[in-house]
């Protein structure tokens, strides 16, 4: 809760202009039924015009400098509460962006996005709520009943039943919906997680004729959606007019049982005008703070989902070395993994070292872990047994930014981001040069981008797979770094275009390089090639030692052979 609590801390100052705004309200809107009834019961009373004047001139000067304050109020408390939420929205955006891929699977990027927006905007409304209503209210209040007893009736006990009738009204009602709210953030994450998978689908969608099966299934989501906030609303709604019902009853009764005090003239008539201002002023203060009771099991929701992600126990973590030697060595000794709930392990006693200048290259069928490889790397997730070394030292004991500044590494799936090409290599080394974007744009084959500022749209989608992948290859490339890997990123490349990359990547020749593909072209110039099955490493060699010692590795080399073959 503390985390939650963090952002407001630089905020006090204007918190303060806010409680002296309040103050200043309070006591005018409570100053002005003292008005009123001296004009009653003073100056009507007593046929005193320039009383009335003179008073009525003060009560337009306390309701001008009431409106000024509730100006002010309001303005620092929106300044507040959006000021609070950015800054929220910042930790946690800063904290998912050090999760781990163990940490993604157990909070779902749809639910995510729905806590850092409609959660954020959830808390962020209630904080306005409580510093423009829930402080005024008390001190309205508060206030209202000490002026109550100041004016010596005996109608009070008719503002204690309305208030227990309207505290049972409340917690009725709270008791209704509070576990609905909790639903409705829920449904609201499916609706995120059913469109967003709807969206990216759309290709698929549309080949297998499945339009109406995932409206129906959109539809299905929506529908829950709807029927709870109806639910909840209902229920909610109701209040106002049962509210505004026994408020009328309570000045019916105010007005009827004063109207005998004040034929015994035990109360003024003005006192009488009074006392229905004050006790409408207690009544509507309740309903407020009422308000929030119900608004609070939303926010107590939201910020629960909010400190889940801010508490969420980081598994990669850094390490306190942050020096790393020129030209270091990578030695995978006995590495294992498991995801997460998998009983089974995907690597199994992985053993192999990178070593500068030299070419390493991952082969294997489907699923058999040489993507895991590569994320144990750059530590996207570590090994549940075994070490990996960086010149004999665990990669665990080094800071991750000093770690991953040394290795360049493109994934699978060709990412970009919105903007313009020069943005999207920079990402690879912030500043570089004109000249060495260009650089890495020729040895990447790049030949279809003619301006640096040519746009690029979300996720690369005005660009074919080959060009977001030799994009991708470029931002690798276009900074010095000890250990480049390539996680299958040549898969879309035709044989010639490839060809001239892998030629080109001999420029790195300081570096390790780990490639992992399906395709015997791309690696069989390597220095040492990995066989791997089932999450081991079968066997390792050159190409002409795997072609004439695994089986497994001949078999893809002659079914691929075969099928170029066929293809000339």
């Amino acid at each position: 809760m503390r985390k939650l609590i963090a952002p407001i801390r630089d905020k006090i100052p204007q918190i303060l202009f806010i409680f002296l705004f309040l103050l200043i309200q309070v006591y005018c809107d409570l100053t002005l039924p003292q008005y009123t009834a001296d004009i009653v019961n003073i100056g009507i009373q007593n046929t005193n015009f320039q009383f009335i004047i003179d008073t009525g001139l003060v009560m337009l000067l306390m309701v001008a400098i009431s409106a000024l304050a509730t100006i002010g109020v309001s303005y620092f408390s929106s300044r507040v509460a959006s000021g609070y939420a950015k800054d929220l929205r910042k930790i946690i955006y800063s904290k998912v962006l050090r999760f781990s891929n163990h940490e993604l699977n157990n909070i779902s990027r749809s639910s995510l996005i729905t806590r850092t927006t409609n959660d954020v905007n959830q808390i962020q409304g209630v904080l306005g709520f409580v510093f423009t209503t829930l402080i005024f209210a008390p001190l309205l209040g508060v206030g209202s009943i000490i002026k109550v007893f100041e004016l010596q009736t005996n109608l009070s006990w008719i503002i204690l039943v309305n208030f227990v009738i309207i505290i049972i009204l409340l917690a009725v009602v709270m008791v209704k919906v509070m576990p609905y709210f909790r639903i409705t953030q829920e449904i609201i994450d499916k609706i995120n997680k059913t469109a967003r998978e709807i969206l990216i689908g759309i290709p698929v969608i549309k080949a297998f004729v499945r339009q109406d099966y995932e409206e129906d299934k959109f539809q299905k989501v929506n529908q829950d959606f709807y029927d709870v906030n109806i639910y909840v609303f209902k229920k909610i709604l109701m209040l106002l007019p049962l509210m505004t019902l026994i408020m009328n009853l309570m000045i019916v009764l105010i007005l009827y049982f004063g109207a005998y005090d004040a034929v015994n003239s035990g109360i003024l008539t003005g006192d009488i005008i009074a006392f229905i201002q004050y006790a409408t002023l207690i009544v509507t203060s309740f309903l407020m703070i009422g308000g929030f009771f119900i608004m609070l099991p939303r926010i107590i929701v939201s910020g629960r989902r909010i400190s889940e992600v801010l508490n969420t126990e980081l598994t990669i973590t850094d390490g306190e070395l942050t020096e790393i030697s020129q030209n270091p060595t990578i030695e995978f000794r006995d590495v294992s993994y498991k995801y997460p709930g998998s009983e089974k392990e995907t690597l199994k006693n992985i053993n192999f070292c990178l070593k500068p200048g030299k070419t390493t290259a991952i082969i294997g069928g489907t699923g058999s872990g040489k993507s895991t490889i590569l994320n144990l790397i750059p530590r996207l997730q570590d090994p549940s047994s075994g070490e990996i070394l960086i010149d004999g030292k665990n990669i665990k004991n080094y800071n991750l930014k000093s770690l991953r500044n040394k290795i360049s590494f493109t994934p699978q799936k060709a990412i970009l981001f919105q903007g313009d090409v020069q943005s999207n290599m920079q990402i690879g080394k912030n500043d570089a040069s004109e000249e060495e974007i260009r650089k890495a744009l020729e040895l990447a084959q790049v030949d279809f981008v003619e301006n640096l500022s040519e746009e690029v749209l979300q996720g690369g989608s005005n660009f074919s797979g080959g060009q977001k992948q030799r994009l991708s290859i470029a931002r690798a490339i276009i900074g010095h770094h000890e250990f480049y890997l390539f996680d299958d990123c040549f898969s879309a490349l035709d044989m010639n275009t490839e060809r001239k990359i892998k030629n080109n990547l001999k420029d790195l020749k300081d570096s390790s390089i780990l490639i992992v593909s399906q395709r015997i072209s791309t690696i069989r110039d390597a220095d040492e090639i990995l066989v791997i099955d089932n999450g081991e490493i079968v066997d390792s060699g050159t190409h002409e030692e795997l072609v004439e010692n695994c089986d497994i590795y001949r078999e893809i080399a002659k079914i691929q052979i075969d099928y170029m073959e066929a293809l000339s």
